[in-house]
């Protein structure tokens, strides 16, 4: 039996599923509206039970389990109950959760995805990666406009956000904190300060190559730009050309040793081409329909196999 933990609406994983019921193997999927309504746990005969649905599991039934995003979802609480009660029954729940991640670690389950680590932090990235032998955009973190005057400033430079990016909603308009270009030149010699922001080398590249790393299998896709946006998510897609890409050993090599360092096993990595591979960063939780789409990978084949 495979246990599948993904969010509704995720075409990748649909995609799995199917490649799953084809190759007649059995499994369920966890998600917001196929959710956990009753454990029973007996640790006196050792039986650990879920139900899910009408249907009732062994968590030892499980031999595999994919986690792609999301989380174990139960029974929420209805009715108007006092806050604190609604976050002491939520620690609740992620202790059981925490438990049957445990469980499946300490049987042997064979565990694909990140399911302990789902976040990472952008700077200990970069740090790791540079010391791994990556190259990365000069960088720099600073919170005062005159600190500006340490930095080359004949260079262009980008900005975007430290932390994961969250979209923002102020008076029914949408914000989006992507990678936006910034001119030095109008605020190097100006007193005050700001919150601490990320500063970036703009990489003038030949294309942008987009890698999804699961195991220890690397694929990739270039993409070419012919709008000369600095975000790939701003650029109309008709502007975007693909071709499947071949990395260098060496660099996957990297790749796969930063990935193992960060504790993950599965994400999306970023690079720029320019007279060189420029890493940006790595997202445990990438999307790789493109990378599948566009490279003719079938990707989403190779994990049900695995499965």
């Amino acid at each position: 039996m495979i246990l599948i933990i993904s969010v509704d609406n995720d075409t990748m994983t649909d995609e799995i599923c199917t490649w799953l019921s084809y190759q007649n193997k059995e499994f369920v999927r966890l998600s917001e509206n196929q959710h956990i309504n009753k454990v029973f746990f007996n640790f006196e005969s050792n039986v650990f039970k879920i139900s899910i649905g009408e249907v009732e599991y062994k968590l030892e039934d499980f031999k595999s389990v994919f986690y792609r995003n999301g989380g174990v979802y139960y029974d929420t609480i209805t009715g108007e109950i006092d806050s604190n009660l609604v976050d002491f029954y939520n620690s609740e729940l992620k202790s059981i959760s925490e438990f049957i991640y445990y469980y499946f670690k300490v049987n042997g389950v064979r565990v694909f995805g990140n399911l302990l680590t789902k976040e990472v932090n952008k700077l200990e990235v970069l740090f790791l990666a540079k010391s791994l032998g990556l190259k990365i955009p000069d960088t720099y973190i600073l919170s005062r406009l005159n600190d500006l005057g340490q930095i080359d400033i004949s260079q262009a430079y980008i900005t975007k956000a430290v932390s994961e990016m969250k979209p923002i909603i102020v008076e029914n308009d949408l914000y989006l904190n992507y990678t936006h270009k910034v001119d030095l030149n109008n605020t190097h010699d100006k007193k005050g300060s700001i919150i601490p922001s990320l500063i970036q080398r703009k990489i003038d590249c030949l294309y942008e190559i987009r890698a999804f790393f699961f195991e220890k299998k690397i694929w990739a896709i270039a993409t070419f730009d012919f709008s000369d946006n600095v975000d790939i998510r701003n650029i109309r897609e008709k502007d975007k050309k693909y071709l499947p890409l071949v990395l260098p050993q060496e660099l996957k090599r990297k790749i796969l040793k930063l990935a193992k360092k960060l504790d993950l096993k599965c994400g999306t990595v970023d690079l720029l081409k320019s007279d060189d591979y420029y890493f940006l960063e790595v997202n445990p939780l990438g999307q790789f329909h493109q990378v599948s789409h566009y490279g003719n990978y079938q990707i989403e084949k190779h994990i049900a196999d695995l499965l």
